[in-house]
């Protein structure tokens, strides 16, 4: 082969190159951007079609949170579950919630249900004073202080609908009650059963759920909100702040 065949060999073989690149990215790009548009989809989709005959306005959806405060105590009637007091409307769901717990093989411990305004308060200081005592500077701990825990009125422990629930296994590492605590498998599987009970995790892990809750992951902390409304808000990722305004959405529509 002459010099100058090997040249139009090679000119020839590089331009090949070049298109199989070419289309080679050309394809990924298209499967990339078919891949954002499902998931755009899905999302549309998890926040129009929502379950029939669910309201903003159920007893079992009452949003608290900093956006929304709620200053004045809230009345219901109280039950205990052990002695730990929560809204007897969920004073059975949390006991079969625990017993269905207990036949899976895990032992667990009600830390915390219903606490009042006043309380909350209590809770606060003491979180905050904590965090000072570890050398962290006033602003710097009323930040991260606010990142665990609600400042007062603004945490939905005041409508006796959340519980703090943990394996005793998980506990007994993590008593000041961390995310870790889901390492065990007796957390994950309060986790992943507690929809069954109308529980959801409350505070999921998750870049996006912190930004919409405005708290940290939380393990240990479920609230009620019903059944059909926590199955098809665990299985399409929705915080309760988002599920909400798709439903506020629908009925102003």
């Amino acid at each position: 082969m002459t010099n100058k065949k090997r040249i139009i060999a090679v000119i020839a073989g590089l331009i090949l190159l070049a298109v199989m690149v070419w289309l080679a990215l050309g394809s990924h790009g298209q499967k990339h951007g078919k891949d954002t548009s499902s998931s755009q989809s899905q999302t549309k989709a998890a926040t129009t079609n929502l379950p029939k005959g669910v309201k903003s306005t159920d007893w079992d959806l009452v949003l608290i949170n900093k956006q929304h405060p709620e200053n004045q105590e809230i009345n219901f009637t109280q039950a205990k579950v052990g002695d730990k007091v929560v809204n007897q409307k969920i004073q059975q769901s949390v006991i079969d919630f625990m017993a269905g717990a207990k036949a899976a093989g895990y032992d667990t411990t009600l830390v915390s249900g219903y606490r009042s305004i006043e309380y909350q308060k209590e809770v606060f200081a003491n979180v905050l004073a904590n965090n000072e005592k570890n050398g962290e500077s006033e602003e710097k701990a009323l930040a991260e202080t606010k990142k665990v825990v609600q400042t007062p009125g603004s945490s939905e422990h005041q409508t006796g609908l959340a519980i703090d629930l943990a394996g005793n296994d998980a506990l007994a590492k993590y008593p000041g009650l961390t995310g870790e605590m889901d390492q065990f498998t007796s957390q994950r599987w309060l986790i992943d059963h507690a929809p069954d009970y109308g529980f959801i995790l409350r505070y999921p892990k998750d870049e996006a759920s912190i930004k919409e809750t405005g708290i940290d992951y939380e393990s240990w902390h479920f609230r009620y909100v019903g059944v059909t409304n926590a199955k098809y808000m665990t299985k399409h990722h929705l915080t309760l702040e988002v599920y909400l305004k798709a439903l506020k959405a629908r009925e102003a529509s």
